[in-house]
């Protein structure tokens, strides 16, 4: 299993304005695979059902940015979430060698019900999670467990090391900008 909450991890599908990493049924396939418990009834979910689930995923993802800081409170957000946990049926557990997987009742779409435990999830993580940061790298939508205060990007090798070298290079320019030019004969 994932060592961020699943909640985090939906969120981080989306990791940049360009990047979608369940655009297709076969990406929301491969994500599910590290999430057993959910595994069956998502893989029950067809392409129009995928759409309810980006959908949460992109509003669950501003809910929880809001509680970093980094962006505003959407209330529309969080009152899509609401209405979508609302609509909930019963919910069914399959046990197995003792393990729990969510089954889809008879009559319930599995994006629904998919798409109601992913708010759901969003919603604990928020009022009892732990606290939450959000990556600086300007282009980067992912979040994170903050594991320590100091923590700024979502990884420290991708993102960390962009931002590093973004900085880098504005330091040189602004240094190049700001230092005169040397008399031709002093070049020789």
């Amino acid at each position: 299993m994932p060592a961020e909450p699943v909640a985090i991890s939906f969120a981080n599908t989306r990791s940049s304005a360009q990047r979608d990493r369940i655009a297709t049924l076969p990406q929301w396939r491969a994500w599910l695979d590290e999430w057993p418990g959910i595994r069956a009834a998502g893989h029950a979910v067809d392409a129009g059902g995928l759409l309810l689930v980006r959908t949460t995923r992109d509003d669950v993802q501003l809910l929880l940015h809001a509680t970093t800081g980094r962006a505003p409170a959407e209330p529309g957000a969080a009152v899509r979430l609401l209405d979508l946990i609302r609509l909930g049926t019963g919910l069914e557990l399959h046990w197995q060698a003792g393990h729990a997987t969510l089954a889809v009742p008879p009559g319930t779409a599995p994006a629904t019900l998919i798409a109601r435990h992913l708010a759901h999830a969003a919603l604990g993580l928020l009022l009892t999670g732990p606290p939450l940061g959000a990556c600086q790298e300007q282009h980067c939508l992912k979040l994170f467990v903050t594991t320590r205060a100091d923590r700024r990007w979502c990884d420290s090798a991708a993102c960390g090391n962009r931002a590093r070298v973004r900085s880098h290079h504005r330091r040189r320019r602004t240094d190049e900008v700001g230092a005169a030019p040397m008399p031709p004969d002093a070049a020789g």
